[in-house]
């Protein structure tokens, strides 16, 4: 499957929302280390490097609480 620059660029930015999300706001560097394989894994090292220093750290909560 051969993805498309914005197709990239969607799963480099989904990546680092992920890392955020799991992380909980703070810095973990298992889930980090995770990430760095997915995006290497995936091919889209350009794309994330370029989005990280845009993309702010963010404290990601679920919308719902779960019943």
């Amino acid at each position: 499957m051969t993805l498309t620059k914005a197709g990239r660029e969607e799963i480099a930015l989904a990546l680092i929302l992920w890392k955020d999300f799991k992380s909980q706001g703070k810095l973990d560097l298992e889930i980090s280390t995770q990430c760095i394989q997915l995006v290497k894994e995936l091919g889209v090292t350009a794309e994330f490097e370029a989005l990280l220093p845009k993309v702010p750290p963010m404290l990601i909560t679920e919308r719902y609480p779960r019943t």
